[in-house]
């Protein structure tokens, strides 16, 4: 365990390091830049609210009591590993931290987080805890203090989806079967909605934010976000 503390070379990564996610059952206080890409090994930088849209970052307690800290950059796709505050290794998502006996599962959409587990020996896991300013800590605060509005937006989250699949699956087979690898073959579909562009862009934007929603929640279901869910492909 006391080895986690150095860093490993660039080019380390762990053996079971791809898998797709189904698998997985002014405020910046002063601080300098981000790197662009891999930090560099060292001590763990403060998080920066102002880059909420880009990272996020979850921590927890090990069974040795010391700290482990996941930062996830969105924006590259790589997770960072954090031991005691110093860094360990960067990788791409999804990704398995080893850290002795126990591993922490990184998955995340370009919406959020799907998976940020801590992963013990028997396979039981518990979520880490979301760092103070992250959208996912704000989300849950809100809750706690408002929870009549958590419950709210989540429902709300809900219909907006189901709204969207509604209006635009069909459109979207229509487009499908017009294709000419369909049409030769079979009488392509004709939607009974048809919307105008700007009702278009506006549905893919409340779905944006409905995903948002729902992932800084970690909810997920296969058919309820295949919306967004296409959206990040």
């Amino acid at each position: 365990m006391n080895g986690a503390r150095g860093s490993p070379p660039p080019d380390h990564r762990d053996d079971d390091t791809t898998w797709g996610s189904g698998s997985f059952g002014g405020l910046d206080g002063g601080m300098g830049s981000w790197p662009k890409t891999r930090p560099a090994p060292g001590a763990l930088p403060r998080f920066r609210p102002s880059l909420t849209l880009e990272r996020t970052r979850f921590a927890t307690r090990l069974p040795d009591a010391s700290s482990v800290t996941v930062d996830v950059d969105h924006l590259s796709g790589q997770a960072s590993l954090y031991r005691d505050d110093r860094h360990v290794r960067t990788a791409d998502m999804p990704v398995r931290f080893a850290c002795g006996s126990v591993r922490v599962d990184v998955a995340a959409s370009r919406f959020g987080m799907q998976r940020i587990h801590l992963v013990g020996a028997d396979g039981s896991g518990r979520r880490l805890d979301p760092a103070p300013g992250t959208p996912e800590y704000w989300r849950a605060r809100l809750s706690r203090r408002h929870p009549g509005v958590g419950r709210a937006l989540a429902v709300g989250a809900v219909l907006v989806l189901l709204i969207n699949l509604a209006l635009i699956a069909p459109q979207l087979l229509e487009t499908v079967t017009h294709l000419p690898q369909w049409a030769d073959r079979f009488a392509p579909f004709v939607s009974p909605i048809g919307l105008p562009a700007w009702a278009n862009t506006a549905l893919t934007i409340t779905a944006g934010l409905a995903g948002v929603e729902r992932a800084l929640t970690f909810r997920h279901h296969r058919l309820l976000d295949a919306t967004t869910d296409g959206l990040t492909a």
